[in-house]
């Protein structure tokens, strides 16, 4: 899914840490101004599309190997838990490096919404047209067509999922893109975290804090109600992106390490079958996160295009395509053939429309530059 990756390095309060020196906290690593979370997300896009193997096929195949782990939660879950959390982490960062609501909403409505749109009109007007049984034009006159775009960039939680007669022959589901269901929520924490900032909540931590130990607790006691406009559904993943946030105003003070990785991922296993155990697990989820954006001295990745939302989105829709012509593969087999293609148009993606769209963050403050001197000049000369 889609994040920021500029942060200020310089709102951190350590030193430069050298690119190969592991960090000790948070804020080292991010002084460093060098990290792995860019190949941390393309392995959680992949985990997404490895997790979603069964239900595309419905087949059985190798059990899910983090479900057969006994951790209880499968890889697609965990794939979203880190999605959220780097989102959160990352996002609080944003906007305390701009301090501007405008130009913060304007930067993530061009991470989120430019290759989304992509997405849903190749899917509607060139996967549809192929895979439909319905007649191609009477298919294209259909407004269910144009629908399923406007519809699902609303982002709001009542989402198109279908589209005339396409898939409908494959061996389990029809939906054309499953994996959507997460973007309502990431733009509601993107809103969320705006509107904290203008407030002046992000600043003080102490108060960022208490607003995100008091949403925690909501949610906790009262698990089946709407939480500030965020739908029951979504819960636990805004938790994850509190988390997030969490960990950025603090980060001078969270440690960061393997041997913090390895006690809360134990703690989390022995703690399996208790109810802190969804706490647990997710601090183990950020440790580990954290370990591996900071603590791994190899940063080839970065040479790449960010490549994760894009394979994020065209996932589901390429195992729905294998599925179409290889009905009977296992679901590791269908995600296997699925993962190149996505890939490949991932990175499409990315340099025909994501890309170009974010050399347009600055478009905001220019024009604002400009109305300011024009305002000026008219004022000096008259």
């Amino acid at each position: 899914m889609s994040t920021d990756h500029e942060f200020a390095a310089a709102s951190s309060p350590s030193g430069p840490t050298p690119a190969w020196q592991p960090a000790k906290t948070l804020a080292d690593g991010l002084a460093g101004r060098n990290d792995n979370f860019l190949l941390l997300r393309f392995i959680a896009a992949s985990m997404v599309i490895y997790g979603h193997g069964s239900a595309i096929t419905g087949g059985k195949g190798f059990p899910e190997v983090f479900v057969n782990m006994g951790w209880g939660v499968y890889s697609g879950t965990i794939a979203v838990y880190i999605f959220f959390l780097v989102s959160g982490f990352m996002i609080a960062g944003s906007y305390l490096r701009r301090q501007h609501l405008p130009d913060f909403l304007w930067a993530r409505v061009l991470r989120i919404f430019p290759a989304f749109l992509f997405c849903l009109s190749v899917s509607a007007f060139v996967l549809g047209t192929v895979f439909t049984v319905v007649p191609r034009w009477d298919y294209l006159r259909d407004p269910a067509v144009v629908q399923y775009v406007l519809q699902n960039m609303k982002l709001q939680t009542t989402m198109a999922w279908n589209l005339p007669g396409v898939f409908t022959g494959n061996p389990h589901v029809v939906t054309v893109n499953g994996a959507i269901w997460t973007l309502p929520s990431e733009f509601r924490m993107y809103l969320w975290v705006g509107l904290a900032g203008m407030l002046g909540i992000l600043a003080r931590r102490w108060l960022c804090a208490l607003v995100i130990v008091t949403f925690f607790g909501m949610g906790i006691f009262f698990p089946d109600r709407d939480i500030f406009m965020i739908p029951t559904i979504y819960l636990h993943v805004a938790a994850m992106f509190g988390l997030g946030v969490f960990c950025f105003i603090y980060r001078d003070r969270i440690p960061v390490g393997w041997p913090y990785v390895a006690g809360t991922a134990l703690m989390a296993y022995l703690l399996r079958d208790t109810a802190i155990y969804p706490f647990v697990f997710g601090a183990a989820v950020a440790q580990f996160c954290f370990a591996f954006a900071y603590c791994i001295p190899w940063r080839g990745f970065n040479r790449f295009g960010d490549y994760s939302y894009g394979i994020y989105l065209w996932g589901w829709p390429m195992q729905q395509v294998v599925a179409h012509y290889f009905p009977l593969i296992s679901p590791i087999k269908n995600a296997l053939a699925a993962f190149p293609l996505a890939l490949a148009l991932a990175i499409i993606s990315w340099y025909l429309v994501e890309k170009p769209a974010l050399r347009l963050k600055s478009v905001p403050g220019k024009l604002l530059v400009r109305v300011k001197e024009n305002f000026l000049r008219k004022g000096n000369s008259g």
